[in-house]
């Protein structure tokens, strides 16, 4: 798990919640580095010093500061996941952040104790496809925003063996492209 570890960066321009958002993703297995910024102009500076492989941006940030911060994001490095985050009634906030290339909405309710709550898995009878150990391997190359090649060399694997695997993945997830195949993982509790 140590070679999959990334950096992380949270944008937030309230300062308790972004506060919360770090030392919620300090403990989540994965994340090797997580800094944090007020503004864009700040997180971008602060992207370049330190390339993140997932950046976490609140969905209140006022729209055209989210799509630019998006569009600079993916500009600079491609393959760079951008989930939103927020309380389940700015859903609609994360949706069109999502339209502009954010790959998630995290829907989080901050509470007074300091840290964050996710949701609670709800009862499901869907079927939950079987994937197999490398198939699970590239999808979480994918959701840390790799390249087919990045995945390749992680797992010692010819690129166009990679490219079956997730096109495999795909089709049992019944998902159109790499992020929707990475939210379906997650609905599914596949990946975490």
């Amino acid at each position: 798990m140590e070679g999959m570890a990334m950096n992380a960066l949270v944008l937030d321009g309230r300062r308790e919640p972004r506060e919360r958002m770090v030392r919620f993703l300090a403990n989540a297995p994965g994340i090797r580095r997580v800094d944090s910024a007020a503004t864009s102009a700040e997180l971008i500076t602060k992207f370049r010093i330190m390339p993140a492989g997932t950046v976490f941006l609140s969905a209140r940030v006022r729209p055209d500061a989210l799509a630019e911060t998006i569009d600079t994001l993916v500009t600079l490095q491609a393959g760079t996941a951008v989930v939103v985050f927020g309380a389940p009634e700015l859903a609609t906030v994360a949706t069109e952040a999502i339209r502009m290339g954010a790959v998630a909405f995290l829907a989080c309710e901050a509470s007074g104790t300091g840290s964050f709550s996710l949701p609670q898995p709800r009862e499901t009878t869907e079927q939950v496809p079987a994937l197999s150990k490398r198939e699970i391997e590239v999808l979480r190359g994918i959701s840390l925003g790799k390249t087919n090649n990045e995945i390749g060399s992680d797992l010692h694997l010819a690129e166009d063996t990679v490219k079956t695997h997730a096109q495999r993945l795909f089709r049992k997830l019944a998902a159109t492209d790499r992020a929707h195949a990475v939210g379906q993982a997650m609905r599914k509790n596949l990946i975490s």
